[in-house]
């Protein structure tokens, strides 16, 4: 599915854009380009950037929604045929839109018709805007077609609002705009099993983000350990005082004792519980997670976990 290159393709519906999140927005957007590729019969090929334009361009870098990993995760049950991820850099960034029409879109993607949002922006600068998108395209022959942005409460769906979400624990609102909770997945690490000392082990993760959507303490439920979610406790920050300096997400589950070291999960956040803070010694810290925990789980006994495609939209089971 996934593809780092440009390379010549039979031609296709595409799409193009960050998809940080693949919110409602996205999922509108690649809905309508999916309804053209099936009336067409054409795969319906996915534009995107790695890292995002706002990554390289900005500093600090915007928080990230997504992974890679996560987005090709959200992606799988949208129809989408192929996912070309182009690398961004110096060069990218300095092609200019008649070139990025020309060059990526037309000649190496052969695109028979391009979907894009009405805000979409492209080329060297930003200078590209629909209008001249639509010009460059009718000149080699393709068609464009504009899908409004999704609204809620009165706004404009978007990765930028998401984040501010997220960033002030707002999950509920988040999932709302998502369409989906907010989760993060990876692989288990091993950590320094220091949690394990006062009663409370952790599966560990790196969010593998130059910077986190979400830090601070969660009532979570972890996808990918059995056939239903696991509740849990989680932390992502840090670690003042005891880390290296890295973010990493920990997560306590209840009730589950084994070895995870490898697995595949994903940490699906349901409520925050507080900011992340420094304990002078490791009987304050024990303190401190008995009350998150009891919280946690009386937090998630309120809201029962109900199976659907949108509660665990990253379709991680646990290994039969």
């Amino acid at each position: 599915m996934l593809e780092r290159d440009l390379r010549n393709l039979e031609p296709n519906i595409v799409t193009v854009g960050g998809f940080d999140g693949v919110h409602r927005g996205h999922q509108a957007l690649i809905k309508t380009a999916h309804t053209l590729a099936m009336e067409r019969e054409l795969p319906l090929t996915l534009l995107t950037f790695e890292p995002l334009p706002q990554e390289f361009f900005k500093t600090p870098p915007p928080a990230r929604l997504t992974t890679l990993r996560e987005k090709l995760i959200a992606l799988r049950p949208l129809g989408v045929n192929r996912v070309v991820a182009l690398r961004f850099g110096s060069d990218l960034a300095q092609t200019s839109a008649q070139d990025f029409v020309q060059t990526i879109l037309v000649r190496s993607l052969r695109s028979e018709t391009v979907v894009v949002g009405e805000n979409f922006r492209f080329g060297h600068r930003r200078l590209g805007d629909v209008e001249l998108l639509e010009h460059l395209l009718a000149q080699a022959g393709c068609g464009l077609r504009i899908v409004a942005p999704e609204q809620a409460e009165g706004a404009r769906i978007s990765s930028t609002r998401i984040r501010e979400a997220l960033a002030r624990g707002a999950l509920e609102e988040a999932q709302r705009l998502l369409g989906h909770p907010y989760g993060m997945a990876g692989h288990i690490i091993h950590g320094q099993a220091r949690g394990r000392t006062i009663g409370y082990p952790t599966a560990n993760l790196l969010p593998h983000r130059r910077r986190a959507a979400v830090r601070g303490v969660f009532a979570v439920r972890v996808h990918g350990v059995g056939t239903l979610p696991y509740n849990g406790v989680a932390s992502l920050g840090i670690r003042p005082g005891l880390g290296d300096g890295r973010e990493l997400l920990e997560v306590h589950l209840f009730d589950w004792t084994g070895d995870l070291y490898g697995r595949l999960i994903t940490v699906e956040f349901v409520a925050f519980l507080r900011d992340e803070r420094r304990f002078d010694d490791w009987e304050h810290l024990r303190r401190a997670i008995d009350t998150d925990a009891r919280e946690a789980r009386l937090i998630l006994a309120s809201r029962p976990f109900q199976p659907s495609e949108e509660s665990n939209p990253w379709g991680i089971t646990a290994k039969p």
